[in-house]
């Protein structure tokens, strides 16, 4: 999701979502992970996130995001991260590892990835507070290392191997 905070803000889109959670182990966060967001930045926009949780800390994410005005695409694109999930102080803390991106559809030629944004993407750091609702459900209560105080939280449910 960090390219979201980057595209709401490009696009005068916010999200906040407060909510108290705790602290699910590691090892219950192994595995694949389809996530839904609680709250859509704004009514143009559909995203869904893939997270795969690995052992030794690697989390390969896809992001799928489409921006949509009255039916028509102004932005489709997937994002590909691949973070380290690190513990800071009791919290979960993803650090970006390497991006590709792929423009699905990009017909106002908006280009939101060029050298300045890559470069800001690389740089965030996401903290993760997940809450596991069950073996295959979790809440991920999400926040930018940049901007702590706007929280985003996703449903996600554990996907077959």
């Amino acid at each position: 999701m960090a390219v979201s905070l980057l595209l709401a803000t490009q696009f005068g889109l916010a999200s906040n979502v407060h909510a108290t959670t705790d602290l699910a182990s590691m090892s219950e966060l192994v595995g694949k992970w389809q996530c839904l967001p609680d709250e859509k930045a704004s009514d143009k926009e559909e995203s869904w996130v893939n997270y795969d949780f690995h052992h030794d800390g690697k989390v390969s994410s896809k992001e799928w995001i489409r921006y949509q005005d009255q039916g028509k695409t102004e932005l489709e694109f997937n994002l590909f991260v691949d973070y380290h999930l690190e513990s800071l102080e009791g919290e979960y803390r993803l650090k970006p590892l390497s991006m590709k991106r792929e423009i699905l559809s990009d017909p106002n030629q908006a280009n939101p990835f060029g050298y300045d944004a890559q470069r800001d993407l690389m740089g965030y750091r996401i903290f993760l507070q997940p809450v596991m609702k069950g073996k295959n459900a979790a809440q991920f209560e999400m926040w930018y290392h940049i901007t702590p105080q706007n929280h985003f939280s996703m449903q996600c449910q554990r996907q077959a191997a």
